[in-house]
């Protein structure tokens, strides 16, 4: 395999099938679940509050033990456990909807909660299966394989990929799922299901052999932590680490409504400001494109300028366009809510551009053997930021109290922009050579 493909396109090709299949099945659950409780929104709300807060809680858990695993294990539990996951939800979405709506349907409380909690624990497991592929693929394997010159233009395929996804799997499994058969209940789902079912298998095969043929099947490895050790999460010690000002910094941009494929900003869309349903597509469609331009804007300036400035200008870019997008809110008419909105794809450029910047300083700056821990750090401060604001935004008495919303969001990206100035400035370029 390696002679046909390089181990860059493995990796990519890799990255392409997981999150394909990633993007479907996250697309089509909250249907699903519709499906199942016609009219319960708040029960799909329920489904992501807890599974949110169920994989905040073992994230840490889950960093230290790749920390002391050999990464050929990693893979194949990262993986297997999201086709498990994915295995599991379609099977408890099955009998739910038979116990709901088939024939002689025990739809009590009694038979139905049991249900749903195991379809948030599947849910749970997905999640945290494609945490520990993302994290073994992105930040353990690339930075161990890809030369440091390559590593910028490898990111940027990265991202590509991932917005492609996001772009194109929803399209596909939209189409999937609106398949319905007499003979196959919920035949849509099961259609999404084998799809992303299927894209494990050879995910798994490349993944490995990556592994095998570049001489990274074995690692040196402390002691095997005990289950008290994994468990074990010290707050003071993960914020005294070097890198937490910069994990902070990309966290705080998680405190922010203003992104187009925000819950809380289309619900205001649609509620207060009245704009069409196709309006509101077409904006989401376009955060991704307006994202896409950093795979682009961003290596060109770290070619010509380095890393640290390149994420400086993107994250400044952020700060200055929202700003601009806050002040056309505040003014509240007709025609300056679409400077707001058009300020708001502007930012994506600068927002996309720095997450690349933060995420290839975390390849290089973070040691081998903290890759797991600190990698999902990031992950738990970012899940943290994403709870603190839906809980925030579950307090709000009503739709107009939503500005609220928008001028904390501009306080937290110009907090951003303070905490990562206080982080470049305190590092030693020296002791990064090839990063500024």
């Amino acid at each position: 395999m390696d002679r046909v493909f390089k181990v860059e396109t493995q990796l990519l090709l890799g990255r392409l099938l997981t999150r394909s299949g990633d993007q479907a099945w996250d697309f089509v659950v909250p249907f699903a679940l519709l499906s199942v409780f016609p009219g319960k929104l708040q029960i799909a709300a329920l489904y992501y509050l807890i599974m949110k807060i169920g994989t905040f809680l073992v994230t840490p858990w889950i960093g230290k033990w790749m920390d002391s695993q050999q990464r050929s294990h990693i893979v194949r539990v990262g993986i297997w456990i999201q086709f498990a996951a994915v295995l599991g939800g379609m099977g408890c979405f099955y009998v739910l909807n038979d116990a709901v709506h088939g024939p002689g349907a025990i739809a009590g409380p009694t038979a139905v909660i049991p249900l749903f909690g195991f379809l948030v624990s599947f849910g749970v497991l997905a999640s945290l299966g494609s945490l520990i592929t993302d994290i073994s693929v992105g930040n353990d394997l690339a930075p161990a394989l890809i030369s440091p010159d390559k590593l910028t233009h490898f990111n940027s395929w990265l991202r590509r990929i991932d917005l492609g996804s996001e772009v194109g799997a929803p399209i596909v499994a939209g189409g999937l799922f609106a398949v319905h058969s007499t003979q196959v209940p919920m035949a849509g789902l099961f259609l999404v299901a084998v799809w992303n079912l299927v894209s494990f298998v050879p995910e798994y095969f490349l993944l490995q052999n990556v592994i095998q043929k570049s001489g990274l099947h074995f690692r040196n490895i402390n002691a095997t932590k005990s289950w008290k050790e994994l468990f074990h999460f010290n707050v003071k010690e993960s914020v005294s680490n070097p890198i937490f000002l910069l994990i902070l910094s990309y966290s705080l941009l998680w405190l922010s409504v203003l992104s187009p494929h925000g819950v809380l900003l289309t619900g205001y869309l649609k509620d207060r400001m009245s704009l069409p349903e196709v309006e509101i597509g077409i904006f989401r469609g376009l955060g991704a494109v307006f994202g896409l331009i950093s795979t682009w804007t961003f290596p060109y300036l770290v070619g010509k300028y380095g890393l640290i400035p390149s994420s400086r200008w993107h994250l400044g870019f952020q700060g200055l366009t929202l700003t601009a997008g806050i002040v056309a809110f505040a003014a509240g008419s007709s025609v300056s809510v679409y400077v707001f909105l058009g300020c708001i794809l502007l930012s994506r450029v600068g927002l996309y551009g720095f997450s690349n910047g933060e995420f290839e300083l975390r390849q290089r700056l973070i040691p081998e053997g903290q890759r797991g821990e600190l990698n999902s750090l990031s992950s738990l401060t970012t899940t943290l930021a994403t709870l603190i604001l839906f809980g925030t935004g579950s307090f709000l008495p009503n739709t107009d109290d939503f500005k609220y919303l928008v001028y904390g969001s501009g306080v937290a990206v110009l907090a951003a922009n303070i905490v990562f100035l206080r982080w470049a400035a305190a590092r030693n370029s020296e002791a990064m050579p090839g990063v500024v």
